[in-house]
């Protein structure tokens, strides 16, 4: 029997490299599956990027915040 997912997942169409799917369906077997580890690779590259973008926003100084009167 399945697992369900901790969150709400969607259907897409996803253009692969010819021969990936099957090698991550190989190396993890049909107990994960090549479709969850997609999901996991991307939700974590996702959380890196907003990682690093957080980092790099600026912090406002006291200079450019309006201060009321």
């Amino acid at each position: 029997m399945r697992r369900k997912e901790d969150h709400a997942i969607r259907k897409h169409t996803l253009n692969l490299f010819e021969g990936d799917y099957e090698r991550l369906q190989t190396f993890y077997g049909s107990r994960v599956g090549a479709a969850k580890v997609i999901r996991h690779m991307v939700r974590a590259h996702i959380k890196k990027i907003e990682s690093t973008a957080a980092q790099r926003l600026p912090v406002p100084s006291v200079d450019t915040l309006e201060l009321e009167e």
